[in-house]
């Protein structure tokens, strides 16, 4: 709302002449000792005499609009707005008052009376007859959004929002959270003061159970600067965040950069600013990281946009560098404010605030779906959700069941109160959840926890959808998967057998996984299964699908020349033994055909079916005799 009437200042000063009264020569001396001490930052001593200038000369508008003006200046909206009601009040049906029209429009709209804001709203464009101005525009859209604000009412959706916990809501504010893929860790911006020019922090809380924690200081990151508005990589090991107000130890191009900084083990790396191709001498904040750490979105105010903040998006390259920021163009981008983007951990949602798009007041929160590269166009999430105070700063858990955000209140002295919350998202917001699959790699013989490589694959489409390492202190990873792909996750290291492991994903609704990665040292004896080999039912030939896996050991054997490896085959017990033992001895042989035709050496590989006389699991259930019917690799 301050924006907008600042906006609207600006429309009063250039009106000022022709909005000039004919006062008192002791009213015209007054006003100017008004404005001197102003010119001169004295603003209390200037405030003091435009108020008992107007008690003696209550039709004197050019006085009463700089008196708006300056309470706008000094937030302090609740006076402004005082102000532009006498104004109006004084005198009705008046052409020269039209910016005051669409202030108290846009005041009435931002108090969700929307009968009101209609009528004044529609007052400005009478006035103004055919005469087209600089705010007949927004007029029409206070109209609009009006009318679509009562119409949702009307068709209110499930939401009951409650606080995430007493003990996380500490602080006297707190807002912007992000949460991790898991659930389990919140990080948020707070502040220990309620006024909005104190220092911005970050802080991490935990949850114990079914109870979020008290926020913990991340006194690595924090400084006496602001920090704040961060973005987590669903791993919970990337971490981007705002400073504002640079310093020695963190310099910035602009008003406000973007950092980065990595977990190794249970630190946070030294911040580092991620360089004058991301930011720019302007403005830069409000960032979000995809599950994958790999597209960045964020806020701007840099040239080349729509309007006053803009949402713009930036890759990381293979070589480590970020792309050149790209505008997300105008189905997500208006002509007015548009923030806060979060990219949901599926990759293909995008929630983010908006002032431009319909909606029932202030900044509401809209959803855009990402198909085929293209933005689709935003859908307002819907009341109550949204309402005429602003909302801003919402994530959505990876499994798209709840929503946690922050809503708080101004004061008329500039105070504020901010706390988070969080609900149950309403079935009638659809989102593709995601899930995960988390754990610890370790050397299958020492127990040591191994940073390894972790590639998860797409094996329909035989494509790496994303790459991330395990920590090389504690060995843990997390990976999310989404809902419509089969998987397979590879774990590698040098000097061990790769291991992977398959997830379809494809056609009905699965769980998080957690699950420990045990790499086997490259030496005699040493075998893993391959999960990811796929045969028609009943018969030996390879899918399509099991490219991705023939290729990977393809690579393997490639790079350790000097191993010689048997192939084997096994099934489960149903079914004759005899043919049992002839189909694994035929899908054997032909994965060795597979690695023979594309240059493998037949002296270094063999190939032995063994039917059902290895099983792993008993054949008592169909998961069992599932895992019964493999394709093993063992280095001889």
């Amino acid at each position: 709302m301050t924006r907008i009437l600042y906006l609207c200042s600006f429309f009063l000063l250039l009106a000022l002449p022709l909005f000039a009264q004919q006062p008192s020569k002791k009213a015209q001396q007054k006003y100017d000792d008004a404005r001197q001490a102003m010119s001169v930052g004295n603003m209390d001593k200037g405030i003091k005499i435009l108020e008992n200038l107007l008690e003696d000369e209550p039709n004197f508008l050019t006085a009463r609009e700089l008196l708006i003006d300056t309470y706008q200046m000094i937030r302090q909206p609740d006076k402004a707005e005082m102000h532009c009601r006498i104004a109006t009040d004084l005198a009705p049906n008046d052409a020269k008052l039209l910016p005051l029209y669409y202030m108290v429009a846009t005041y009435d709209l931002q108090k969700g009376d929307y009968a009101r804001a209609k009528d004044n709203a529609n007052k400005f464009l009478r006035l103004s007859g055919v005469r087209s101005t600089n705010l007949t525009a927004a007029c029409r859209r206070i109209i609009d959004n009006a009318d679509y604000a009562v119409e949702g009412m009307k068709k209110p959706l499930p939401f009951k929002p409650k606080l995430i916990s007493k003990a996380a809501n500490r602080l006297p504010i707190q807002y912007f959270p992000v949460i991790s893929a898991d659930q389990q860790t919140l990080i948020f911006t707070g502040r220990v003061g309620d006024q909005k020019d104190q220092d911005e922090n970050m802080y991490v809380s935990k949850k114990s159970g079914n109870e979020w924690g008290e926020p913990e200081f991340l006194k690595e990151l924090n400084t006496f600067q602001n920090e704040g508005t961060c973005t987590i990589a669903a791993d919970g090991k990337t971490l981007i965040f705002t400073v504002c107000k640079g310093s020695e130890e963190r310099p910035t191009y602009g008003r406000c950069d973007l950092f980065i900084t990595y977990k190794i083990g249970g630190a946070w790396t030294t911040p580092l600013n991620l360089g004058n191709i991301v930011n720019s001498p302007h403005y830069e904040s409000q960032p979000s990281l995809s599950a994958d750490g790999k597209t960045l979105y964020f806020v701007s105010d840099r040239p080349g946009g729509f309007g006053q903040e803009d949402i713009w998006t930036s890759t990381l390259q293979d070589d480590g560098k970020w792309t050149k920021p790209k505008n997300l163009g105008s189905k997500i981008n208006t002509s007015a404010m548009d923030k806060a983007p979060y990219i949901h951990v599926n990759g293909k949602t995008l929630f983010f605030s908006s002032e431009g798009h319909r909606g029932y007041g202030d900044l509401d929160i809209f959803k855009a779906e990402l198909s085929n590269g293209t933005w689709q166009t935003p859908e307002n999430l819907g009341y109550p959700i949204n309402d005429y105070r602003e909302q801003t700063g919402m994530v959505i858990s990876a499994d798209g069941k709840h929503g946690f955000y922050s809503q708080g209140s101004f004061s008329h002295d500039a105070k504020t109160n901010s706390l988070l919350y969080e609900f149950d998202l309403p079935a009638e917001i659809k989102i593709n959840p995601s899930n995960y699959v988390k754990g610890t790699v370790y050397d299958a013989k020492t127990k040591k926890k191994l940073q390894a490589k972790i590639d998860l694959v797409d094996v329909r489409k035989d494509s790496i959808e994303t790459t991330i390492f395990s920590d090389k202190e504690n060995g843990d990873y997390l990976i999310t998967l989404n809902k419509g792909a089969e998987y397979a996750l590879y774990t590698s290291k040098e000097g061990y057998l790769f291991q992977s492991l398959s997830f379809d994903y494809a056609e009905h609704e699965n769980k998080d996984v957690e699950i420990d990665i045990y790499l086997d040292p490259i030496e005699q004896g040493s075998k893993m299964t391959l999960n990811n080999i796929f045969f028609d039912f009943n018969k030996a030939n390879l899918l399509d699908k099991s490219k991705t896996e023939l290729n990977r050991l393809l690579v393997f054997l490639q790079r350790n020349p000097s191993i010689k490896v048997e192939i084997s085959g096994h099934t489960d017990n149903v079914g004759n033994t005899k043919y049992n033992m002839d189909l694994s001895q035929r899908r054997a042989a032909e994965v060795l055909n597979y690695l023979k035709t594309n240059g493998i050496d037949t002296k270094r590989i063999s190939s032995k079916g063994y039917g059902e006389t290895q099983p792993l699991k008993p054949n008592d259930t169909e998961e069992n005799k599932a895992i019964n019917r493999r394709i093993e690799f063992k280095i001889l």
